[in-house]
């Protein structure tokens, strides 16, 4: 690859971060923002006396969208601190690197992505580019094939129309870029981005609305649909362990009881005594009959709920139960 032609990617790969995020955190919402309440479940406020997650992770939307590298490296770098494992926090650092034409410090950034929400196309299609301009096509040329095979793998329940044109809009960027001669120029912004592109900084409300879309869903036990919701929710709001207890909770009905546990580890993570990560992570230790660990969880709750609360209630009704058919089984 010639120094012109990496000078080319370089700058067409930066100038496609301000519409990059809002494909993320937009998708899905248009012509909801004035929508009226959901009435489906309400999202606090977090407080924290150092840090405040939300804050500096829209902060930090709010500078990379402006071009302001610097700053969203460091108000992603606040998020990062407190919620290591916090799929967008991680993209979005991987593009402010890029920004700051830090490629090889990026990497890191979109594997982490990637490796806690592996169908994450985005995230996929941003390392690859970082691929090509390291001149690592084998590399980028792995997260292309495992972009067509997620597409490969879409059912009508798993994946909506907007998914799949996500899917195809990377594959030809990726195609394009990697079948790019010397001196050929490849634009590297996605050609829907700039539908979503107003919506980058939605307000907080519009993520609250579809936290509530997605409770909604869990009680109605649509579990794929509710991740979905959580997904654009979290896009928008930042870390908050209430989605992520959601996320865990949503995760460990369709069985996928390793990405529950990182999710209610997640939402622990931000908030050590949040009352129903600790009974959900509870019930999914019975659920994987490590019921030892299910009673240290029980007893985390007891010494929380001082005057007793459902959730302790409930984690010991389903404790005994669990105990009762063991017994009976011997």
């Amino acid at each position: 690859m010639s120094d012109k032609h990496h000078a080319t990617l370089r700058f067409k790969t930066i100038s496609a971060i301000a519409l990059a995020i809002a494909l993320l955190a937009g998708l899905g919402l248009t012509g909801i923002a004035h929508a009226a309440g959901s009435g489906g479940g309400s999202l606090p406020q977090q407080s924290r006396p150092q840090i405040n997650p939300e804050q500096s992770y829209r902060d930090g939307v709010a500078a990379l969208s402006a071009g302001d590298y610097k700053t969203a490296e460091k108000k992603f770098g606040e998020v990062l601190s407190v919620s290591r494992k916090h799929t967008e926090a991680n993209y979005y650092m991987g593009l402010a690197k890029v920004g700051r034409g830090k490629h090889k410090a990026s990497v890191r950034y979109f594997e982490r992505a990637i490796k806690y929400r592996a169908d994450f196309i985005e995230a996929r299609e941003q390392l690859a580019l970082v691929f090509i301009t390291l001149e690592k096509t084998d590399d980028a040329q792995e997260q292309l094939g495992a972009i067509r095979e997620i597409g490969e793998n879409c059912t009508d329940e798993t994946c909506d129309g907007a998914y799949r044109e996500r899917i195809g809009v990377a594959i030809a960027t990726l195609e394009a870029a990697l079948g790019a001669g010397e001196g050929d120029t490849v634009s590297f912004i996605p050609n829907s981005a700039p539908q979503f592109a107003m919506l980058a900084l939605a307000p907080r409300a519009v993520g609250a609305e579809r936290y509530g879309d997605a409770v909604k869903l869990i009680n109605q036990q649509r579990f794929t649909e509710a991740i979905s919701d959580l997904y654009r929710a979290q896009a928008i709001i930042g870390p908050h362990p209430d989605i992520l207890n959601y996320l865990g909770f949503a995760h460990r009905k369709l069985e996928k009881f390793d990405q529950a546990q990182d999710y209610y580890a997640a939402a622990l993570e931000l908030d050590p005594d949040h009352l129903g990560a600790t009974e959900y992570l509870g019930e999914l230790y019975l659920e994987l009959g490590k019921i030892k660990k299910a009673r240290r969880q029980l007893a985390k709750l007891d010494q929380l709920c001082a005057f007793g609360c459902a959730q302790y209630e409930d984690l010991a009704r389903l404790i005994a139960v669990k105990t009762s058919i063991r017994r009976a089984g011997r």
